[in-house]
């Protein structure tokens, strides 16, 4: 395992940091604890996301003649890292620029590079994922959505659920069954479908943060045109498979984790329980799982280098940063005393209730992206070789 830098790579860190003290302003920064906030301003995450495509980092990893710089996995770390550090906030379209533009570049037809790939990136035009339905979450391939071919186009009819940002996304890249007699995973095609048009119906899902950035998705008669379906009809699974191929991770949880943690003993100390050796066991704690998480990012990031691909240990990945988070939240909620009960946005919250946010939301991240029972059955049947239970 590496665990430690070139000289060219940390002279890339350089640049990183040279060009975030330029173009991301201190108004723009955030604390870097707790979820995605629903009540981010839309309009500078968007002109985030312009600064960033304008600075040629949203190509980071692209290949040179697409107009990226061919970063190594280590590269793309350290940006991560960087931003994650200086506290930059997420972007406006950033499903479709991590997820869905690499997927068109690999699966796209010359059409929809043309028409989507740029102004994905530019922020012009802002995706939201539909995938996973009421009854086909961890088992996507249950999807029950249908599409189906009537004059000349294709018409859809179905449910989606949890999809982050639905209610602001201009289009969604899609999965529907095509063909019902095909096995589970042969008869799935990937749509681009418009959000705008009547058949489409949107419902914010009310969460207990008072957010509702997770989104309910009806599709009743929507229509989408032959070029707005990626690839072949049937093709879908396969692609699904490249979009969550694209899904990172590693440094730059390690790093929001770390500076969390500073900020954590920061607040203990501020509310007086510094001194309670309980609260300094659980602060040292938390200190000593965030190192670890930054051990196992680097050993993570030294496999990709060599040109291992992720493997069923991204489970244990998976698995660590929900837990310890939970604990990190719970800890800071309980030293603020009678006050962490106090809910975001009460004028005596403490530091406006952000940390009572972030518990808030610490208690889904044990459960979407694969749930904590789920990652625990695959490290134990595809990690460690122990026998299926009866």
């Amino acid at each position: 395992m590496d665990l430690g830098f070139t000289a060219e790579e940390e002279v890339f860190r350089e640049e990183v940091r040279t060009w975030l003290d330029r173009h991301l302003p201190a108004e723009w920064r955030n604390g870097g604890v707790g979820g995605y906030r629903e009540d981010a301003d839309e309009a500078m995450q968007r002109q985030w996301q312009q600064r960033l495509h304008e600075g040629g980092w949203l190509k980071l990893s692209w290949p040179r003649d697409l107009g990226g710089r061919g970063a190594s996995p280590v590269m793309q770390a350290i940006y991560q890292e960087e931003m994650a550090k200086a506290g930059a906030p997420i972007i406006l379209g950033r499903l479709g620029v991590s997820l869905l533009a690499p997927t068109l570049l690999v699966h796209g037809s010359a059409w929809q590079k043309e028409a989507y790939v740029e102004r994905i990136l530019g922020g012009d035009l802002v995706f939201c994922q539909g995938f996973s339905e009421p009854d086909a979450g961890s088992d996507l391939a249950g999807l029950r959505t249908r599409a189906e071919r009537r004059d000349g186009h294709w018409v859809l009819d179905g449910q989606k659920t949890w999809s982050s940002g639905a209610h602001y996304a201009d289009k969604s890249f899609l999965l529907a069954r095509t063909d019902p007699a095909a096995d589970a995973h042969k008869g799935i095609s990937f749509f681009l479908v418009d959000m705008h048009q009547p058949g489409v119906e949107v419902r914010p899902i009310r969460q207990m943060t008072g957010g509702g950035e997770f989104c309910e998705i009806f599709l009743s008669g929507a229509v989408v045109e032959d070029r707005d379906l990626v690839g072949e009809p049937g093709a879908g699974w396969k692609i699904a498979m490249t979009v969550f191929g694209f899904e990172r991770g590693g440094l730059a949880q390690a790093a929001r984790f770390e500076r969390a943690v500073a900020e954590l003993a920061t607040l203990a100390r501020d509310r007086g329980a510094g001194s309670d050796p309980t609260v300094r066991q659980r602060v040292a704690q938390a200190q000593i799982e965030a190192h670890v998480f930054r051990l196992i990012g680097l050993r993570n990031l030294t496999k990709a280098q060599q040109g291992s691909a992720p493997g069923p240990e991204a489970s244990m990945t998976k698995l660590y940063w929900s837990e310890m988070d939970k604990r990190l939240q719970e800890t800071a909620v309980d030293v603020q005393g009678p006050y962490g009960a106090l809910a975001p946005g009460s004028p005596f919250a403490v530091e406006d209730g952000r940390w009572q946010y972030g518990w808030m939301w610490a208690q889904a991240e044990t459960i979407y992206a694969g749930s904590s029972e789920i990652q625990r059955n695959i490290i134990a049947e595809r990690v460690l070789g122990l026998p299926r239970g009866r």
